[in-house]
């Protein structure tokens, strides 16, 4: 399994890994009882990706350097490899016996974050634009707003997000080119503290402090 790994780091595709596993565990756990051990390492596996990705991605190397001497002492994933890797540094105290319970932690945001959503495919996560799988930014921030931002979500189709902020306006963006899409939808007198799409994408609803809810028509790219 490390080899793979490997292999995923020199091609910057450790995220594909946890699909992957997961596909693996999905097939053991159907009547495989003969391979408890194959699903137990396909779930360290997983949590392993989910905690190291960003030393795997920025450097092969740290899989061993960085990542294996802090997997939990009682995992099925030590117990088999961190005997067969003699000179590798090890923890002997305060280490982790167990796995984490935050799987992923996104870091890039230099203030409060106080909304998220997740894309109808479950594999993006806004305002910041973020890879499910892969744990990194896609695209640029969606800067535009000049004040707290209180509420994302994505269009059905996801292909945009909305976004609600302190600075009374909704906004809308582009999911692919990380752009906002026409002009701030200016109305609200206070906060925007909601906002949401209509099921078919061509409304965005949005609720403030000013006691109002507000139905926008949602932005075009202009002709």
């Amino acid at each position: 399994i490390l080899f793979w790994m490997e292999i995923l780091s020199l091609l910057g595709r450790v995220g594909k890994g946890v699909s992957a596993l997961a596909s693996v565990r999905r097939w053991l756990l159907v009547g495989n009882n003969d391979f408890e051990d194959t699903l137990r390492l396909a779930e360290d596996g997983i949590k392993f990706i989910e905690n190291f990705i960003s030393p795997m991605l920025h450097s092969t190397p740290h899989l061993y350097v960085s990542a294996l001497p802090f997997v939990p002492s009682n995992t099925l994933l030590s117990g088999v490899v961190m005997p067969k890797l003699h000179s590798s540094a090890r923890i002997h105290v305060g280490g982790l016996k167990a796995w984490p319970l935050v799987q992923l932690l996104l870091q890039g945001h230099t203030g409060d974050v106080t909304s998220v959503g997740f894309s109808p495919d479950g594999k993006r996560i806004t305002v910041r634009v973020w890879d499910v799988e892969g744990g990194v930014q896609i695209g640029s921030c969606l800067e535009g707003h000049t004040f707290y931002v209180s509420s994302v979500g994505f269009s059905p189709d996801g292909k945009r997000i909305v976004s609600g902020s302190w600075d009374k306006t909704v906004r809308v963006w582009d999911v692919e080119v990380c752009l906002q899409i026409g002009h701030p939808l200016d109305g609200h007198t206070r906060d925007v503290t909601s906002v949401a799409s209509s099921p078919d994408g061509e409304r965005n609803p949005s609720g403030a402090q000013d006691n109002n809810v507000g139905i926008w028509d949602s932005p075009s790219y202009p002709d």
